[in-house]
């Protein structure tokens, strides 16, 4: 079962390829089922793409508006004050002056977000890790935290919230142990990017009033739109104010700030569409169980943690999946903390979940079965 050489395009250091490279490396093109990209699949709604289009016009020939006007607009969506949000073009945006910018270790717990475990060398930075384990069902303590940012001397530390890919997560009061136990280092950072996806309270409000923690968030995967690359972070004012000003002028393009502008008009379809897809989330929890010699884990976030049998490769079920199905998967192998025993699926629609478990079924059945494993999936 020998997989195809057009998809090298995989052999990515840290993540995926882009969508746009997988479509035309494939016989499936548009009728993909992405599963990779976490994005919400209940929005944004049909009304607000109509909107977009009817001003495409006005939003490709004048400037967007000023960073003040995209603070205002995130702080109606999040309910912080205007004056202690950053906007930023993606998170990553953020990531690279807070990494950048860092006065000596970083702490972060792996498997994470590729950029936090990526760009710290690349600024000469040393970069710690916190390994989550399975045993725990990658779950951490703050006192497992707290014991080694002491022990690396960490100055900075990161955490996930819930995290990217597990969904393992911490509650508030576990936030506020961190901030309290830390309260000495330069930094603590909680990325919230999945949270609105979650029952979890947000430390935007604990990131306020203290001296050393920031909150950031990607905006692409909570409004379904990866490409209109907006995030923002959340901090007392000094910080806010020096994260300014360490931004381009006009760093968030017209699409986005027309779709900041306009979000008041689907507030209520916003929030109906994190309660749809945690209910999307339960279905598919139930459904991959049924997968033999899949084990998937609990999840706070819009995908699902699983592990491959025994060695079966992650690698070799997503190029199956893709080459025979049509779907695309994310196998974790480039992930510091992990291996390609691990599939992070996001969660989609109930019929793209049937989908996606007949097809896993399928080919973990034909991976643990000789001689000839090629043939069952022909």
């Amino acid at each position: 079962m020998s997989s195809n050489q057009h998809l090298d395009i995989f052999q990515t250091l840290f993540h995926n390829p882009s969508m746009f490279e997988i479509r035309s490396r494939t016989r499936f093109k548009g009728d993909l089922t992405d599963f990779c990209v976490p994005a919400n699949s209940y929005f944004p709604p049909p009304q607000m793409v109509e909107l977009i289009q009817d001003n495409m016009a006005d939003i490709l020939k004048y400037y967007p508006d000023y960073a003040p006007a995209h603070q205002q607009c995130i702080a109606n969506l999040c309910g912080s004050p205007a004056n202690n949000i950053v906007a930023a073009n993606g998170i990553t945006e953020i990531i690279t002056i807070l990494c950048k910018d860092s006065g000596g270790p970083i702490l972060t717990s792996v498997p994470t977000f590729g950029r936090w475990t990526d760009l710290p060398p690349d600024f000469d930075i040393p970069v710690h890790f916190v390994q989550r384990e399975k045993a725990k069902d990658f779950k951490l303590d703050a006192a497992e935290v707290v014991r080694r940012a002491k022990e690396t001397g960490a100055q900075t530390v990161v955490i996930s919230n819930p995290n990217n890919p597990t969904g393992a997560y911490f509650c508030n009061a576990e936030i506020r142990t961190l901030l309290h136990d830390l309260r000495h280092i330069e930094c603590i950072i909680i990325d919230e990017s999945f949270i609105e996806f979650s029952n979890l309270e947000s430390a935007e409000a604990l990131a306020i009033e203290s001296t050393n923690m920031v909150v950031v968030k990607s905006m692409g995967k909570s409004l379904g739109w990866h490409g209109i690359r907006l995030g923002y972070a959340v901090a007392n004012l000094k910080l806010a104010k020096a994260l300014r000003n360490k931004l381009p002028y006009w760093n968030i393009n017209g699409l986005a700030g027309f779709v900041l502008k306009n979000m008041h008009r689907f507030k209520e379809e916003y929030k109906e569409s994190f309660i749809k897809v945690a209910e999307d989330r339960d279905y598919m929890y139930q459904q991959l169980q049924t997968v033999s010699g899949l084990k998937t884990y609990p999840s706070q976030c819009n995908f699902l943690f699983s592990e491959l049998p025994a060695g079966v490769s992650g690698k070799e079920v997503r190029n199956l999946l893709l080459e025979h199905y049509g779907l695309v998967i994310r196998e974790c192998s480039n992930k510091v903390g992990s291996t390609e025993s691990y599939l992070r699926n996001v969660v989609r629609r109930r019929g793209d979940t049937d989908k996606l478990v007949r097809a896993l079924g399928e080919v973990l059945g034909a991976l643990t079965k000789a001689p000839n494993k090629e043939a069952s999936l022909a």
